[in-house]
């Protein structure tokens, strides 16, 4: 599993009227991708739907979902789907987990005699560049939500608040970032900086060589901001039905004070800090390192994402949009999501 084919054309172009019924037609797989500017968000989501993707740089600007048909087609990816073969880590992967994996009953696709994988309909939520001073972890009700008392309880005792900021999670209301997400894709780019190097410093591209809002300095306040979320989230679950809801922010820290002690203060590699360990709290998270093939791309960049991701025990991939199809990229996920919706249970 350490190069993917670069034959995307044939293996990732889906065709929505073609392929049977999705066995989760009416509950899609959703996955979101947060991280900084130009960090390849876009790129990746393109490549997996459309098989090709766009060079020249456009800022996402809101959250935009893509729904699609997936197809796994290449034989790593079903292999990961029907647990025919024991994964192992390698140079561009890093296994979440290498228990055993059982796909029956799964509820999202099935499993021929001949070990065709079903279609599933996937959902991949694109979103803006990933600013620490305007998130929040989790807002209860959205601001342009209209639904009624019925639905809304006592958040609809006392008017919306005006707010500027934007939420991982938002509880009731419209919103692609709501509490259905399934797991979450923490992209950063391993090229250190777009700006001319510095010949005469630390050309390592990593540590305090990298700018202030580099991409993966932001992953260790993702990770904060995602646990923060759902802890914040399931205890808004558990007390719905007690009325103890209001319509308020929900979050402990301010973010903008945990910027600056993240950029002051830190352990571990990218500043993990006092956070969690792992995300027990939230869906599976895997981190996504982009532009891996670039000559511009930092080796120290990807050991540091790999790191990262054993400190956090969860999954981890380098791609580069130019030369993979990301094949392995979505059955890693699905099979991370199935194997932690079953151990809950």
């Amino acid at each position: 599993m350490s190069s993917w084919s670069s034959n995307s054309s044939k293996q990732n172009v889906h065709h929505l009227h073609e392929t049977p019924t999705p066995l989760n037609l009416t509950n899609p797989i959703r996955l979101a991708f947060l991280g900084g500017g130009k960090s390849g968000k876009t790129s990746v989501i393109s490549k997996l739907t459309l098989g090709n993707f766009r060079d020249t740089y456009y800022p996402t600007l809101k959250p935009t979902p893509v729904l699609f048909n997936y197809e796994p087609e290449s034989e790593e990816a079903v292999d990961v789907l029907v647990g025919a073969t024991t994964l192992s880590n390698s140079k561009r992967v890093r296994l979440s987990s290498n228990h055993h994996y059982n796909p029956h009953s799964n509820g999202y696709y099935s499993v021929s005699s001949g070990g065709e994988i079903s279609p599933m309909l996937v959902e991949l939520v694109d979103t803006p560049a990933f600013n620490p001073q305007d998130i929040v972890p989790f807002i209860e009700a959205s601001l342009y939500s209209r639904l009624s008392k019925e639905y809304l309880h006592n958040l609809a005792n006392e008017p919306k608040k005006p707010v500027s900021t934007k939420p991982l999670i938002v509880a009731s209301g419209a919103s692609e970032l709501n509490g259905n997400i399934d797991g979450y894709f923490l992209v950063y780019s391993a090229i250190p900086s777009y700006n001319p190097p510095i010949y005469d410093g630390d050309d390592s591209g990593s540590g305090g060589d990298l700018p202030r809002n580099h991409s993966f300095k932001l992953l260790s306040v993702m990770k904060s901001a995602l646990n923060e979320a759902w802890q914040e989230y399931n205890a808004y679950k558990t007390n719905w039905e007690k009325g103890q809801e209001a319509d308020v922010f929900s979050f402990k820290h301010a973010w903008r004070g945990l910027w600056r002690d993240h950029q002051h203060g830190s352990s571990g590699v990218g500043g993990s800090g006092s956070a969690m360990e792992d995300f027990s709290d939230s869906p599976p998270v895997w981190i996504v390192c982009t532009h891996a093939s670039s000559p511009l791309a930092s080796a120290q960049l990807l050991e540091d994402g790999k790191k990262l991701s054993c400190e956090w025990m969860c999954g981890f991939v380098a791609m580069d949009c130019s030369t993979d199809d990301g094949a392995i990229l979505l059955p890693l996920m699905i099979r991370d999501i199935i194997q932690k919706r079953k151990s809950k249970k």
